[in-house]
């Protein structure tokens, strides 16, 4: 249970996020702009602090766990490989998002094609991302929040054994997170997410995530230190480490695989798996969904590049090392033998590894920091939470309701339906999240769900051939094929797994494009005018658009190197290999300002066209 100390901090940061969304919720309502883009009116750092903190999110910190338990350092290649895909939102997309001015981006079908496709596809993805895709990833979140919990908060002490056996007695079994506890916990906070996210829209949501970033990344910082300094500083870890697992320490703390199958090493087809496939087969590939209604808030094209770039900036480099390190103290108190064997507490963690950072938290932190870092998990649940309930509810208000139910809805009947979508995507994600088990196993499942629709989004942008039966291809195949093969072949690897899907729905996706009319000439025509997209057009493009997109390959190519070797960088520096450390900066710094350099005099002599 937390000491006083700790139940005024939790008690202070719900006041405030119930106080956001009464602030803003009189702006919120003025329109469906206001509700759900904020007007359009967001600077850089505000639009991309607020994207880092919605993959903040309660559940990362005890996947990363999880992986360091089986795969060693080596094993984050799992979310490190998406920095290519996010880094091409930045260098690709970021500005056209902000060009376009769409509500939604789904929206953006029926600018992109037309006809009986296009409505169809619009509707397709507004059900299969609100309902379907967005419910997973709330579902995981609401799980990775009991476990967090669980150690923590008895209710039977808060509400009394009677009390609580007689609301036992009378709870829904199907509304359960693993038990009525957790269940209560959970609830209680996902409450109060609901509120100020159907008071105060997004400015509400976005206006908390600053504060929740914050928190997020302090207490995630204020955790490694007391959990490095529990076993003896950055020395001791590391000589622990190789004391526990003689012969194998190193292969542990590289962020390189050592491509094998025992502890600390990461089979190479996996490794290839994540580098050359994993990251452009995501459903946010150029950079839609909620990472797209970020960039729809910016004031110009210019400070959704910049929000995006900063983004990748935290994301990566910021928010790695602290969870990593704690992850490696976990292996020193918890030992992946027998995990109880210098704590009592370890027991919990033998079965499930993810468990392994809140027990840490309460073997080791004391009142009041104990406070601080459950403080920044709930800001990092109720960020991710938040932004999904939001985004969810835009595709069903804009693209469904609407689109094809009530086209002529005034400001106050959209805005109502909004508030009324918000709490729908709220009941849905609760029912979802109590049929789930391991995070990390609902993550790898998700992403081969959701893998047919990276390609076609991005051919969209580049490829005029490419139309709406593209889309509606890859994504339905991808969604048949993993509900297949995962059942039928539960002992395979997910990786695997997760390649033959996304080969599958690749091969579908370009069968039916050529299968298939193109989109109109009228409108591909008005689309380029409208987003002055680059690449692969003919007549509506040109040499021009085949420059500029070459162009951009090259500035991605040395911004993603950059970003790695600031990351790897950092975390050499933290290892305690100086020179590592010192190279791969040097690497960073280098190919950082080459990319600024090319990036500036591209704007400079107008290459790109009017931004």
């Amino acid at each position: 249970m937390f000491s006083t100390i700790d139940w005024i901090l939790i008690g202070t940061y719900i006041a405030f996020a119930f106080g956001a969304g009464v602030l803003l919720s009189s702006k919120a309502g003025e329109s469906l702009s206001s509700y759900f883009v904020a007007d359009r009116k967001l600077p850089w750092w505000w639009l991309g602090t607020s994207m880092v903190a919605t993959t903040f999110a309660a559940d990362t910190p005890l996947v990363i766990t999880g992986v360091v338990a089986n795969d060693g350092v080596s094993g984050n290649w799992l979310w490190w490989s998406w920095a290519l895909g996010y880094m091409a939102m930045t260098v690709f997309f970021a500005s056209i998002w902000r060009r376009v001015e769409v509500l939604t981006d789904i929206e953006i079908v029926e600018i992109r094609y037309s006809g009986t496709g296009a409505a169809i596809l619009r509707a397709s993805k507004a059900f299969f991302l609100s309902i379907l895709i967005n419910s997973i990833i709330l579902g995981w979140v609401f799980k990775a929040m009991s476990k967090i919990t669980r150690p923590f908060l008895d209710w039977k002490i808060l509400l009394g054994t009677d009390s609580f056996s007689a609301l036992e007695s009378i709870w829904p079994g199907f509304l359960v997170f693993d038990d009525l506890n957790n269940t209560l916990t959970v609830l209680v906070l996902f409450s109060v997410v609901v509120f100020y996210s159907s008071m105060g829209g997004i400015q509400g949501v976005i206006l908390t995530d600053l504060f929740q970033f914050a928190l997020g990344i302090g207490g995630a910082v204020v955790f490694a230190v007391y959990a490095v300094g529990y076993v003896g500083g950055l020395d001791g870890l590391y000589s622990k480490l190789e004391a526990i697992y003689p012969g194998k320490a190193e292969g542990i703390l590289s962020v390189w695989p050592s491509f094998g199958e025992g502890q600390g090493q990461l089979p190479l087809t996996i490794f290839l798996i994540f580098i050359g496939v994993q990251w452009w087969i995501q459903y946010y590939s150029d950079g839609s969904g909620y990472l797209a209604q970020r960039l729809h808030t910016a004031k110009t094209p210019a400070d959704a590049e910049l929000g995006s770039l900063w983004f990748n900036i935290a994301n990566f480099i910021l928010r790695t090392w602290p969870w990593v390190l704690t992850a490696l103290v976990c292996l020193v108190v918890f030992p992946l033998d027998k995990a109880d064997l210098l704590v009592s507490e370890g027991k919990s963690v033998q079965l499930d590894r993810e468990m392994a950072y809140p027990v840490l938290m309460k073997v080791i932190l004391p009142s009041g920091i104990l406070g601080l870092v459950f403080v920044s998990l709930m800001a990092a649940f109720m960020s991710t939470a938040d932004t999904h309930i939001n985004w969810g509810a835009s595709y069903l208000v804009n693209d469904l309701y609407l689109r094809f139910f009530k086209p002529s809805a005034n400001n106050k009947q959209m805005v109502l339906a909004s508030r009324i979508a918000v709490l729908l995507m709220a009941g849905i994600s609760v029912l979802v999240a109590t049929q789930m088990g391991s995070i990390q196993s609902a993550w790898k499942f998700f992403l081969a769900m959701a893998s047919g629709l990276g390609l076609p989004q991005i051919l969209r942008w580049i490829w005029w051939r490419t139309n709406a039966w593209t889309e509606l291809a890859g994504m339905s195949t991808a969604l048949v094929l993993s509900l297949l093969l995962y059942p039928a072949f539960p002992e395979v690897r997910s990786e695997y797994l997760l390649f033959w899907t996304a080969l599958g729905s690749v091969f579908s996706s370009i069968l039916v494009t050529y299968l298939t009319p193109p989109s109109p000439d009228s409108t591909l025509q008005s689309f380029v005018k409208r987003t002055k997209p680059f690449g692969f057009w003919g007549k509506w493009g040109g040499v021009d658009a085949r420059r500029e997109f070459y162009f951009r390959c090259g500035v991605w190519a040395l911004a993603s190197v950059s970003l790695y070797s600031g990351l790897f960088g950092t975390g050499a520096f933290l290892m305690e290999d100086v020179v590592s450390s010192v190279i791969y900066l040097s690497v960073s710094v280098f190919t950082g300002w080459l990319a600024f350099r090319f990036w500036k005099g591209r704007l400079e002599n107008g290459l790109a066209g009017k931004e």
